[in-house]
C-alpha cells in the first residue's frame, strides 16, 4: 500500500510531541512545588487543579506518543490506541504546528504527517465497503487551467484529451464505480459529502485543505492524499492514479 516514508520528518514530530508532554509535565512539577510550600487554601486549590490537569494532559500525550510511533512503524494498534489517536488529533495539531514552527518544521510537512498518521489508522481497520459507497473528492486544480471544459459541476464534461489526471481518474471510476465529485474548495466539498450516501473518502487536496477536511468530517473515514504541485499551488497540480486505485482496492477487498 502507497505511504509517506518521511523518516527525518516522522523523528522530528515525535521530538515535538515529548517536548509538548515534557512542558506539561514541567507545569505539573511546577505547580506540585508550589502547592506544597504555599499555606493559602485557595491559591493551593488552583494549583492541584493545574496540577491534575497537567499530570493528564502528559499521560495523554505520552500515551499518544507510543501510538503514533507504532503507527509511523507500520505496526498495528489496538481499537483503544486508533480512537484515542483520532481523537486527539484536533487538540494536538495545533499545538504541534506553533512548536513546529520553533524547531523549524515546515507547516506543509507537519500536515502531510498528520495526514498519514490518519490514513494509516483506517487503513488498519481493514475497513470493507462497496465501491458505490466510495466517494472520491478531487481538487478542481487538477484539471489544466487553460482547459475550456469546465468539470466543477459534472466530472464527464471532461473529454479526455489525457493533458492532466482527470482522463486516469475517470477511468478509475469507470473501472470501480465508485462516486467521483470535482470540488472547488471546502464549502463545496462539505456540501457534497452531505449530499451522497458514503461510507468512506478518498480525499485529493493540498496538505492544509486536506487536515481541515479530516478534523471537519465526523463518522466518516477520510484518506487523504496530497497532490503534486510543479507549477505551484492551486495551478495544473497532479496526483498518481495508482494510488487512489490502490486505496479503492484496499476498500473493496481487492489488494493485489
Amino acid at each position: 500500500m502507497w505511504m509517506n516514508h518521511d523518516k527525518q520528518n516522522h523523528i522530528l514530530l515525535i521530538v515535538i510531541i515529548f517536548v509538548l508532554m515534557f512542558l506539561f509535565a514541567g507545569t505539573a512539577v511546577i505547580s506540585f512545588y508550589l502547592a506544597y510550600t504555599s499555606n493559602l487554601v485557595l491559591y493551593k486549590m488552583v494549583l492541584n487543579i493545574i496540577l491534575i490537569a497537567a499530570s493528564f494532559m502528559s499521560f495523554y500525550i505520552f500515551m499518544n506518543s507510543i501510538f503514533i510511533i507504532k503507527l509511523l512503524r507500520g505496526q498495528t494498534i489496538s481499537v483503544l490506541g486508533r480512537k484515542v489517536v483520532k481523537s486527539s488529533l484536533g487538540f494536538i495539531y495545533p499545538k504541534i504546528v506553533h512548536l513546529g514552527a520553533i524547531f523549524g518544521l515546515n507547516k506543509d510537512k507537519i500536515q502531510e504527517i498528520f495526514s498519514e498518521i490518519n490514513n494509516r489508522i483506517i487503513l488498519s481497520q481493514r475497513l470493507k465497503v462497496r465501491p458505490e459507497e466510495i466517494l472520491v473528492l478531487l481538487p478542481h486544480c487538477l484539471q489544466r487551467s487553460a482547459c475550456k471544459h469546465k468539470i466543477t459541476n459534472d466530472i464527464s464534461n471532461c473529454k479526455r484529451c489525457a493533458a492532466c489526471d482527470i482522463d486516469d481518474l475517470i477511468e478509475l471510476k469507470e473501472k470501480y464505480d465508485v462516486k467521483m465529485f470535482v470540488a472547488t474548495g471546502g464549502t463545496v466539498a462539505r456540501k457534497i459529502i452531505k449530499e451522497q450516501t458514503t461510507r468512506a473518502i478518498i480525499a485529493v487536496a493540498c496538505e492544509r485543505d486536506l487536515i481541515s477536511g479530516i478534523l471537519d468530517v465526523r463518522g466518516i473515514p477520510v484518506i487523504g492524499i496530497v497532490n503534486d504541485r510543479p507549477e505551484g499551488p492551486c495551478m495544473n497540480t497532479r496526483v498518481k492514479a495508482r494510488q487512489i486505485e490502490e486505496i479503492i482496492q484496499h476498500f473493496i477487498g481487492e489488494e493485489e
